[in-house]
């Protein structure tokens, strides 16, 4: 299959942009977003991404506004219209590449609605490519990179609607591809692995924005290749940190973040501190993640030419979900990506800060 992309010399393979390298059901593509309104009114998690060989795209939003959680999930099939950024009404516009990306969501069942332009303030930085192997087994292999910058736009959550502003709002964009396991359906005929994939400890990634500067920077007690890796993001350049200090404070339960601090210096000698403020955590699930599709499939499984499912959530309380049938529940790990304030010498701004608090051993699954 030709698509319009294959009329631009960027070819890197035998195949046209319609296909990919590999055969592997878990290759994906695509971009995730975190945006905090600065004033703690909402946050939201949302993602486009594209499984070539399943021939699917699929997306979310999740919203958090007054301590509820509104989940929004679609998929489609992706060919034809494979350059098509939208799934239902879920879509992004790339206006300006790595400088302008629009964000909107139409009518929907749960009520919610956006049309956001984030616009870059930093350049970008790109992570090591990562290749795993287990027992000599490929299971991943893939590759990032960051960017952050202001939002402006519309926010609508039933019949109120929010006024996001450059100078109080951000984004945290992330935009990745290659295979990555537990996506593109589960694998059931496959030997469980037998090593380690996580050890007990404290996981934190963390991207953030502040006055002049944002950047990035990963602790994993897994020892991950990118693990302690840090850079601050500039207008014009990229400067690595060298020293990487937190202090996160939890919630009762220890699951959620409540607030802490972080401090950095980079390897030119500059040092940032910044008191940490929470302003809502989203729970990953939500948009898909460990299964959290209705059908418990997870992300990049095939459901229809055109399907949306979703729900509300009171989140109100940091360790527990209760839905909107009253039900309570717990999920059975910490996962969740919170977003905080940041306030210090070097002024203010905001994180998406992922902070997970691994309690047992977890063993690849596929």
């Amino acid at each position: 299959m030709l698509i319009g992309l294959d009329e631009y010399p960027l070819h890197q393979i035998v195949e046209s942009f319609a296909g990919a390298a590999t055969g592997d059901p878990s290759w994906n593509d695509g971009h995730y977003f975190g945006i905090a309104d600065h004033d703690g009114r909402v946050c939201l998690t949302a993602s486009l991404r594209l499984y070539p060989n399943n021939d699917v795209m699929d997306g979310f939003v999740c919203l958090r506004h007054e301590a509820r959680q509104y989940n929004v999930r679609v998929s489609r099939r992706l060919r034809p219209e494979i350059e098509r950024l939208q799934v239902g009404g879920l879509g992004m516009e790339i206006t300006e590449p790595m400088r302008s990306v629009r964000l909107f969501l139409e009518e929907n069942e749960q009520g919610i609605g956006l049309d956001l332009v984030c616009t870059s303030t930093t350049v970008p930085v790109r992570s090591p490519v990562e290749t795993t192997r287990i027992d000599g087994r490929l299971v991943s292999e893939r590759t990032t990179y960051e960017i952050v910058g202001s939002v402006r736009g519309r926010v609508r959550i039933g019949d109120r609607e929010y006024e996001l502003t450059d100078d109080g709002a951000s984004f945290f964009r992330n935009h990745s591809w290659g295979m990555h396991p537990g996506r593109g359906g589960p694998r059931q005929y496959a030997a469980p692995g037998q090593s380690r994939r996580r050890v007990p400890g404290i996981r934190e990634w963390v991207l953030f924005r502040a006055d002049g500067h944002g950047g990035h920077f990963f602790n994993d007690p897994s020892g991950r290749r990118a693990s302690g890796r840090g850079v601050l993001m500039h207008q014009d350049r990229l400067v690595d940190l060298e020293e990487v200090k937190t202090s996160p404070l939890f919630y009762p339960g220890d699951r959620r973040l409540s607030g802490g601090h972080v401090s950095l210096r980079d390897v030119e000698g500059n040092s940032f501190d910044y008191e940490v403020t929470d302003l809502g955590w989203v729970y990953c699930q939500g948009g898909g993640y460990f299964g959290g599709w209705d059908d418990g499939l997870g992300q990049g499984v095939f459901r229809g030419d055109d399907y949306a499912e979703g729900e509300i959530w009171d989140v109100s309380d940091p360790t527990t979900v209760v839905d909107s049938d009253g039900r309570s529940f717990e999920f059975d790990h910490d996962w969740a990506e919170s977003f905080v304030r940041l306030s210090g010498p070097q002024g203010t701004g905001a994180a998406h800060y992922e902070c997970v608090v691994i309690r047992e051993a977890e063993r690849w699954t596929s």
